[in-house]
């Protein structure tokens, strides 16, 4: 099953300013290279004192900068990973204020867990973070296949008022709680198969960004134009995705096709790898 998320996030903040507090000695020196997995729930992960290693709260500087919620978190993120941090609770968000403040605003606390992974609800696509098998989390029970994939994209948007800027960018998520993955005497090759869907995915998002490159010169042609380009590229998804297991099902050998076609695909757009564009804002 394959979904696509748009969320337009207008914001016009000031920078975000990050104070951390540490509790515990310094440990980034401790965790494992490279560290792909970080964690960021609102959900109490009941972890022991032993293992949190300071707190956080983000900030602001003024009103113009970048603090939309995606942007909040990856600045908390890199701040967290410097005292060797890979999960932050967080224990209390404030929502943007139009008159009052306009950022969103976080605070939690900093742990250094041994295993990130099981607290993990999504997963961003990376080019070197494959899939495992215990990334699957969602209920086997009744389910047809051997093993399903969620995966999906989407986007926000920031406004930098200072420079007239719209900055939009996209993201590519794996759901973890709604994808699963049955036992089976064959796990490498099916995992390799949900990869390829997740994969798929990634390159249709960069498909996505590359329409917009071409498509969107300003926000009101943003606004005019997104839901349609969101709609068309989600559909070609789909029917990609089913004619890549329509292929494999009928013949296994297909499976090494798949895996070069998609290979070369994301090569070839590999320059929206990062998602992101800017073009002009003006407020009515």
């Amino acid at each position: 099953m394959m979904a696509l998320w748009f969320v337009i996030s207008l914001t016009s903040c000031g920078t975000p300013r990050i104070v951390v507090k540490e509790t515990a000695g310094h440990l980034s020196n401790q965790l494992p290279e490279p560290n792909l997995v970080f964690v960021i729930t609102k959900e109490d992960p009941n972890l022991n004192d032993s293992l949190l290693i300071g707190t956080i709260a983000t900030k602001h500087n003024g009103f113009s900068g970048d603090c939309n919620l995606r942007q909040v978190k990856r600045a908390a993120q890199k701040e967290a990973k410097e005292i060797g941090g890979n999960l932050i609770f967080i224990t209390r968000h404030k929502l943007p204020n139009a008159i009052l403040n306009p950022c969103h605003r976080i605070r939690g606390n900093i742990y250094s867990v041994p295993n990130p992974e099981a607290f993990e609800k999504e997963i961003l696509w990376n080019t070197n973070r494959k899939l495992k098998v215990r990334d699957f989390k969602g209920s086997t029970k009744d389910k047809p296949f051997v093993a399903a994939t969620n995966a999906y994209f989407g986007y926000t948007t920031s406004v930098k008022s200072e420079e007239n800027t719209i900055i939009i960018e996209v993201d590519t998520y794996f759901d973890c709680e709604l994808s699963y993955f049955k036992n089976n005497k064959s796990q490498s090759l099916v995992l390799n198969h949900e990869q390829l869907h997740f994969d798929i995915t990634e390159l249709y998002a960069r498909k996505f960004i590359q329409r917009l490159h071409l498509e969107v010169k300003s926000f009101k042609d943003l606004i005019k134009n997104v839901e349609r380009i969101g709609n068309e590229v989600n559909k070609e998804l789909q029917l990609k995705q089913e004619a890549y297991d329509t292929a494999v099902y009928s013949d296994l050998s297909q499976q090494s096709y798949w895996d070069e076609w998609t290979e070369t695909a994301l090569e070839e757009l590999a320059m929206y790898n990062n998602k992101t564009i800017s073009r002009p804002y003006k407020k009515e």
